[in-house]
């Protein structure tokens, strides 16, 4: 049956290609690469018509939505200019039109002339924001050879010149070939490669038929290469400028009165507010549910004795350290709903009393989707301390946001240009992210927020005295604050102020280290062991192979054919 399948597809494959009337015998792409940030790209075809046709069309896709390598969604719009088909006559669309396709179809040929046989064609274009800026590097993801041509290409080369300031490694480029997706590193060419180029030839036999692509990723240095810079428009197009301040201006009214909450000035305090747990307080103060909030119930039931928790360090130079977290007891009755959510991720639903071991290693890439669902719970019971009102208020303000960025969007390209339609776009992004905050919190949730401020602020500024008398009429004043501390992301500094006061280390924390277990050997491993587990259990499994990148998965996207 699978030797029926690939003979039917190849014989469809033939029958389509002929049906255009053409084949490629030969392509060749020239690509260069500039620091001022665009690139050159030269295209050669030597094409066979089988039936007289006026000629070829080749179409360059424009506008991308895309999830970037670090797992962004965002949109692009490619620039194709300084468009050149030597010795051909050709057309190509207005700007306008352009602007609000999302491809750019190049039309070679003579409408009133015939030809067939052997022809060659060459097409030159610049092409602009094309290139995926990342931190630590610069992505150069092109398409050589797009799927969307209708015709098989019997033979491809390909040349990518780099700037004189880059040089590549083996490890730097990926070529990929085949079918839309594929993620594996390609052995249908033969590769030259220097320090500034790299230059490929199709192995003799191969062909790449109609929805197969040929598609290069280089990882350049960061900084290497410009980052686009749209044309600013003139003054008598600055009127979507006050339009977007007007937005921001509104968006601001309605956040004064239905997000912004009330004063709550800092009330002295040298403890958290009774009945608030270190996860609840570290949503309270920011109004977000980090992961961090989440990983301040760990000391908070190791002081409840529920938990114990043993730093394991490293064995040798190239191994790494791990955390063991046991259970020794169960929550009590009155434990949250995102308590729970973490506590049976953490120990597999463990319903009786016996104790149960976990490494944080064995939760990683796994643990992610808990975490997740225990933020979403997290944030539900908060919304207890929180205006009702602001909720449907953010909702509407988010709708009447889409509607604008969707209805104005058409408006702002059509009138004002691309670049206008841009800043609408990343305008209302801004906003809509902002919304988040559209969030007002009632009288209990603004004196809670009074406490919590004015406890932070005492982690911030306390002095030894003021401890050692807390101390003195608390032993315990050390470990019930930890938590909090470690959820308002001033742990280390809280931990030091008790080295000088000779405070002993938590009983339910222990290493197996062979140094004298002092406060500050407490202080550095738990502090070190806390940010290991966080990330460890956000981390998700990462899809990328071979780069990262895959056959047609990046920018020039399109394809061609005859007409």
């Amino acid at each position: 049956m699978q030797k029926f399948f690939w003979v039917f597809s190849l014989l469809w494959v033939g029958t389509f290609a002929h049906a255009q009337g053409f084949t490629v015998q030969n392509y060749h792409v020239d690509i260069t690469i500039h620091e001022e940030g665009y690139f050159d790209v030269v295209e050669d075809y030597d094409i066979y018509f089988q039936v007289p046709k006026h000629g070829i069309y080749r179409d360059i896709r424009t506008k991308y939505d895309l999830i970037t390598f670090n797992g962004t969604e965002t949109s692009r719009k490619i620039i194709v200019s300084n468009i050149e088909v030597p010795e051909h006559r050709f057309e190509i669309p207005y700007q306008f039109q352009r602007n609000l396709s999302s491809s750019l179809r190049i039309k070679i040929g003579d409408p009133n002339t015939t030809i067939q046989g052997r022809q060659h064609y060459q097409i030159r274009y610049r092409v602009d924001n094309a290139f995926l800026h990342e931190e630590d590097r610069v992505r150069f993801y092109w398409n050589l050879k797009p799927d969307g041509w209708s015709a098989a290409f019997a033979a491809i080369q390909f040349t990518v010149r780099f700037p004189e300031s880059i040089s590549l490694g083996k490890e730097d480029y990926f070529i990929y070939s085949g079918a839309y997706g594929t993620t594996t590193a390609s052995k249908d060419f033969v590769l030259t490669v220097d320090e500034h180029s790299i230059t490929g030839q199709s192995i003799e036999g191969i062909t790449s038929y109609p929805g197969e692509s040929v598609t290069i990723l280089a990882n350049l240095p960061a900084n290497s290469v410009a980052a686009y810079v749209p044309f600013w428009p003139t003054w008598t197009r600055y009127i979507w400028i006050g339009i977007l301040v007007l937005l921001v201006i509104a968006f601001y009214l309605v956040w004064k009165k239905y997000g912004k909450d009330d004063p709550a000035p800092a009330t002295t305090s040298y403890y958290p507010p009774q009945g608030i747990d270190p996860a609840m307080a570290g949503f309270l103060i920011d109004d977000r549910e980090d992961s961090v909030d989440l990983i301040s119930l760990l000391p908070y039931w190791g002081r409840m004795g529920i938990i114990k928790i043993k730093e394991i360090p490293k064995k040798h130079l190239l191994s790494k350290g791990d955390t063991e977290i046991t259970r020794i007891d169960r929550l009590p009755l009155g434990a949250t709903k995102y308590e729970k959510k973490i506590f049976k991720g953490l120990f597999d639903s463990v319903q009786s009393s016996d104790e149960k071991t976990v490494l944080v290693s064995s939760l990683r890439n796994s643990f992610y989707t808990t975490m997740g669902s225990a933020k979403r719970t997290l944030k539900q019971e908060a919304q207890k301390y929180y205006v009702a009102e602001s909720a449907r208020v953010k909702r509407i303000t988010v709708l009447v946001l889409l509607a604008i960025k969707i209805v104005f969007g058409l408006a702002f390209l059509f009138v004002w240009g691309i670049l206008a339609a841009v800043c609408l776009f990343f305008t209302t992004l801004t906003l809509l992210i902002l919304s988040t905050f559209l969030i007002k919190k009632n009288k209990v949730g603004t004196a809670l927020l009074s406490e919590l401020r004015g406890f932070r602020q005492f982690i911030a500024v306390s002095e030894e005295r003021k401890l050692k008398m807390l101390m003195d009429d608390d032993p315990g004043y050390f470990e019930s604050t930890m938590g909090y501390a470690l959820a308002f992301g001033m742990f280390a500094k809280w931990s030091r102020k008790f080295e000088k006061l000779n405070t002993q280390p938590p009983s339910w924390y222990s290493t197996t280290g062979n140094r004298a277990y002092t406060m500050n050997h407490f202080t550095n491993s738990f502090n070190n062991a806390m940010t290991s587990t966080k990330s460890t259990m956000v981390s998700a499994p990462s899809s990328s192979s071979s780069g990262g990148g895959s056959s047609g998965g990046g920018f020039g996207g399109g394809g061609g054919g005859s007409w």
